[in-house]
């Protein structure tokens, strides 16, 4: 009866972990169904596509690609692929909209030595910070060599109220804490250098 009743314990136990599991597999939402751009928008010119499942943008302008959906603690996962010589892109969140249409928000930069640092649009750098003795070295030590060329690269990145994190390829680049932005849309940048930037499997759950 005593080993009858130790199975009967470990089944339930299992199904319980299994239905966790489960339950929190389906929290997750595609933002791109891979076949259009439904629910995403900019108000500057370019070459935006839904292509192979993939968001293609070419600009010769700073554009952003607002999603109509608003998110206050999240976890965002997204792959880019950037052109081989040139580009200068980004992760926008919690980004809003201003009068002018301007966004404002945070974003995790894409851009060579600097993807998965932290920029605050109409404000300046959150993470690493000039002033801040030994950031920039921390920084540059974690993230060397992670972004690859002519590859997709794997980002992710955790709001939970002023806490921020982000994850290139698997690897931490920031764990910071900021307050200026506490909820908004994701966005994706093409700030008007380069060739075509690549999106795709872009996904996020509340948390």
């Amino acid at each position: 009866m005593i080993e009858m009743a130790r199975y009967s314990l470990s089944l339930l136990f299992i199904m319980l972990v299994t239905s966790c599991s489960t339950m929190n597999s389906d929290n997750w939402i595609s933002l791109f169904d891979g076949k259009d751009l439904s629910g995403w928008s900019s108000k500057v010119d370019g070459q935006v596509k839904a292509n192979n499942n993939e968001i293609t943008i070419l600009t010769d302008k700073n554009l952003w690609l607002l999603n109509d959906k608003v998110f206050t603690d999240f976890e965002l996962k997204v792959e880019v692929l950037m052109p081989k010589d040139s580009y200068n892109s980004g992760i926008g969140f919690r980004i809003n909209e201003t009068a002018k249409s301007k966004p404002i928000g945070y974003q995790c930069e894409v851009a060579g030595s600097i993807t998965g640092s932290i920029f605050a649009i109409g404000s300046g750098w959150v993470y690493p910070v000039k002033k801040k003795v030994g950031q920039f070295d921390d920084f540059h030590a974690k993230t060397k060599d992670l972004f690859k060329k002519n590859q997709w690269n794997k980002i992710r990145i955790v709001c939970q109220g002023s806490h921020i994190q982000i994850w290139l390829n698997g690897v931490q680049t920031a764990d910071i804490h900021d307050d200026k932005f506490s909820q908004g849309s994701i966005a994706l940048q093409h700030h008007g250098k380069g060739g075509i930037h690549r999106f795709r499997n872009i996904r996020i759950k509340s948390l």
